[in-house]
């Protein structure tokens, strides 16, 4: 087999599992009702994650926004621990207690976070954090095009770039923010102008070719390791599933059914095995067999896991210790001064 072949094969491997594991999750969602948190799924969004789960490395931090499945599995988690984590299971990935939308995995330095620009002004510090000690690590970005309606993201734009941080932004356009389509929050929808204009280079790209995604990171990744700066990617993708939970939501009004299926007509996951199958067929359906197993395996372990007790939910949250890089000199401040008048509003 020729290494073409083969990283095709790879790039599969992942989109497949990352598809299958969001499909078995939402099917055993609504009926079984035992997973109790929300859920956004990234089912038709798989082609980025494969790509970038081939050339991030352990040590760079990796944050997605809250539809975080795909990346988490891209950076190597575990998924019995994050199907876990989803049943509210000591054995999650976060002792059960964070869910879906706070999925994280310290050990791979994996983390996700519902607040709308998070996934970039907390990747953001620690590319900061990369740039003082040095060294080839990255910290990776995923957002989506909301985070474009924030205010913070410019902040960033320019003090990345001023600072040329060690920063991937993969901002992945599903023409929506929650329920409202780009063009009704945007005066000017080009994202890549607002980018560009801090200094940031930035390009545009098909988000359902794996293979065109892989060759642009292969390009764009050893650039910021080599202290190029911070770069931006901007690909067309769309969740085939509704905002949130397993419907595909059309009958909400604000897309149409026409819409998602002339998205699902260039399914990546399909595309890639189609373009696979004539030439590896076996290899396919071994890979098939291997992951559909994993995901019975790992839901199946989830039921029958305990749940976290108290003591180990308080011990979670919180620690006495600072952090190993902090130095307090000096004396502190009173937190009052005696004294001072009191602040009183007028005469106006």
């Amino acid at each position: 087999m020729s290494n073409a072949a083969q990283t095709r094969l790879e790039l599969y491997r992942m989109m497949y599992l990352i598809r299958r594991a969001e499909e078995a999750l939402m099917a055993e969602y609504h009926p079984a009702d035992e997973m109790r948190c929300p859920m956004h799924f990234c089912v038709g969004q798989e082609a980025m994650p494969a790509a970038l789960a081939r050339v991030i490395r352990s040590n760079d931090i990796l944050m997605s926004h809250y539809r975080s499945h795909g990346y988490y599995l891209a950076k190597g988690a575990p998924l019995d621990a994050m199907v876990a984590e989803f049943y509210g299971k000591r054995t999650g990935a976060n002792l059960g207690i964070a869910g879906s939308m706070e999925l994280a995995s310290h050990a791979h330095n994996f983390y996700s976070g519902a607040i709308v620009g998070g996934s970039l002004y907390m990747p953001f510090g620690g590319a900061f954090a990369q740039k003082y000690r040095g060294g080839e690590d990255i910290s990776v970005s995923v957002i989506g095009d909301g985070v474009f309606d924030e205010g913070i993201t410019y902040e960033i734009f320019n003090l990345a770039a001023l600072y040329r941080l060690p920063l991937l932004i993969i901002c992945e356009n599903n023409k929506y923010a929650a329920h409202t389509p780009v063009e009704k929050r945007q005066a000017v929808v080009q994202l890549s102008d607002r980018a560009q204009s801090f200094g940031i280079p930035f390009e545009k790209h098909d988000g359902y070719d794996a293979a065109l995604l892989l060759q642009t990171l292969e390009r764009i990744v050893p650039e910021i390791r080599a202290g190029g700066g911070p770069r931006c990617i901007e690909i067309a993708t769309y969740r085939f599933c509704g905002h949130v939970g397993p419907g595909e939501d059309e009958g909400m009004g604000y897309r149409s059914a026409e819409e998602i299926k002339h998205w699902k007509l260039r399914d990546p996951v399909a595309s890639l095995r189609r373009e696979l199958a004539p030439a590896h067929l076996e290899a396919l359906q071994q890979l098939e067999t291997d992951i559909e197993t994993d995901i019975r395996s790992a839901i199946s372990a989830a039921k029958r896991a305990d749940w976290p007790k108290l003591e180990e939910i308080i011990a979670f949250n919180t620690s006495g210790e600072y952090s190993g890089t902090v130095e307090f000199t000096g004396t502190r401040p009173a937190a009052f001064r005696a004294g001072q008048s009191e602040a009183m509003p007028g005469p106006f």
